[in-house]
């Protein structure tokens, strides 16, 4: 996860540690060394902590990560076909089971086919055994998985990749420490773009002997990828 900090001056910069950052053939930049998150949890890493154990908190994160609404959306859709394939059998096995029909077709009707139409108050009308039962360990399991990197871009926390933890880092600083190392920040590349990075204007070399006069404690160096 990349550092931040408030507005800085070169000044300020002489003591800290060297950070250096990768350029590649487009000047793109990526903070070196950078570890992305093996899980989602450590990905969403403050939704995984949010207390997301009940109906309501859980409808609440829904609303924070595009990600995981997408997979209760998904448990939403496979429950509702199984409530769909045992109204089916209830039907096949005669008029004993007109009582249990009856139930069923209750609940698959409060259960909208969309599930953005009916997930929130599918989650709510839950009992703690049925969610606990149903989403809990399906959750749990999320959680625990690797990301889906696929994903849009703009689902992702920034600091989660080395490029979006490089912009993080250079939107913390100073315009004119900026224009002294030839750091562009760029936000869309055009109307609706979701890509969002630092980028170096500057020759490498030019731009490290910029920040060394300046003394600002950053260096950069060619992307091996």
């Amino acid at each position: 996860m990349s550092p931040r900090s408030k507005k800085r001056s070169p000044s300020s910069l002489t003591s800290e540690p060297v950070i250096e950052f990768e350029v590649d053939s487009n000047g793109t930049l990526r903070m070196a060394g950078h570890v992305e998150p093996k899980t989602n949890a450590e990905l969403y890493e403050d939704v995984a902590a949010s207390g997301w154990r009940s109906p309501c908190a859980l409808a609440n994160a829904m609303d924070l990560c595009r990600p995981l609404a997408r997979e209760v959306h998904s448990l939403y859709e496979v429950i509702r076909d199984e409530l769909a394939a045992d109204i089916s059998e209830a039907q096949k096995a005669g008029a004993g089971h007109k009582k249990r029909l009856s139930a069923l077709q209750k609940r698959l009707r409060a259960m909208p086919e969309e599930p953005e139409e009916g997930v929130a108050a599918w989650l709510r009308a839950l009992t703690t055994r049925e969610f606990n039962h149903w989403v809990v360990p399906e959750i749990e399991r999320w959680f625990g998985s690797a990301p889906d990197w696929s994903i849009e871009e703009e689902y992702l926390p920034q600091r989660a990749t080395a490029r979006g933890a490089a912009m993080e880092f250079f939107e913390s600083m100073g315009g004119d420490e900026l224009e002294t190392l030839g750091v562009d920040l760029i936000e869309g590349e055009h109307p609706g773009s979701s890509y969002h990075a630092a980028e170096l204007s500057f020759d490498i070399d030019e731009a490290n002997r910029a920040a060394a006069a300046a003394g600002i404690a950053v260096r950069f160096v060619a992307s091996k990828r």
